[in-house]
């Protein structure tokens, strides 16, 4: 498909979520509709380069959407950015990266030498194309489609088309990550603050290090990042939130940010958080 070819209301509809939370769920039906029917999920990332080595010191998520359970993704996110990513075998094409480029991977051998990667070997994922490229800064963004496994390969008509792409998907993932960000730090504060004024407002006692969890949830953090911050395992962190949540009368994640706004609170709410 030629970037010419694609429709300018689908276009439009794209640009205008850029930097909201509808953006991720607008641009994967688009994917799916336009692009890659049979994928199942894709995830966004955002690698950072030190000069002048080139070299990885971190990556960012900007965001994830499909079809498969959020629960499960967030998990394996927050162990891929705990710092698991210093094994993927895409360092190397992120490091010497240049210009935009399509990187196949079967992802039938993943190393279980990681937590990572022994959690991907028990999922759903298979095959992943990873369309990369930079905004000739620090940055690499990479956006990767996965199939599930047992599903027919990309082929090398679909590896072109979605290259084909990347002049007008890379541009949209560095102004969603900048309308994001700015839009997700002038917001943080504000939930943070709310979370303690309802808390004090409705009597709720959480220890020290529950409310710690929530208020780091609330502004962004990954569970692996909290516990680094806390010196605990990931699991210690879960616990912890699991313990705020059932005082709070939520179900998950999702019921703190609705519980933290003042809105409705729907039990077994899924999505994620």
């Amino acid at each position: 498909m030629n970037p010419a070819a694609i429709a300018l209301s689908r276009a439009g509809d794209l640009i205008a979520a850029l930097g909201s939370a509808q953006f991720p769920g607008r641009l994967w039906c688009w994917l799916c509709d336009a692009l890659e029917p049979h994928s199942c999920h894709t995830v966004a990332t955002r690698y950072r380069r030190r000069a002048p080595s080139r070299c990885v010191d971190g990556v960012d998520l900007l965001f994830f959407a499909g079809e498969i359970d959020p629960d499960d993704t967030r998990h394996a996110l927050d162990l891929y950015l705990g710092g698991d990513w210093r094994a993927d075998t895409i360092l190397p094409y992120v490091e010497r990266l240049t210009d935009p480029q399509i990187v196949f991977s079967s992802n039938h051998h993943v190393s279980e030498a990681t937590a990572y990667g022994r959690y991907f070997t028990q999922g759903e994922l298979g095959e992943e194309c990873t369309l990369l490229g930079s905004d000739y800064g620090e940055y690499v963004y990479a956006l990767s489609l996965f199939r599930r496994r047992g599903e027919p390969s990309f082929t090398l008509d679909e590896l072109s088309r979605m290259r084909q792409l990347g002049d007008f998907l890379l541009p949209l993932l560095v102004q969603h990550a900048r309308l994001a960000s700015v839009a997700h730090h002038s917001a943080q504060a504000t939930l943070a603050q709310r979370f303690e004024q309802r808390l004090a407002g409705d009597g709720v006692a959480l220890s020290q290090r529950e409310r710690l969890v929530c208020c780091a949830l609330l502004e962004g953090r990954q569970v692996a990042q909290i516990a680094q911050t806390l010196e605990v395992e990931p699991c210690s962190v879960r616990t912890y939130l699991g313990r705020a949540l059932a005082k709070l009368g939520v179900a998950n994640r999702a019921g703190l940010f609705a519980w933290t706004a003042g809105g409705a609170i729907v039990a077994g709410t899924t999505g994620p958080a």
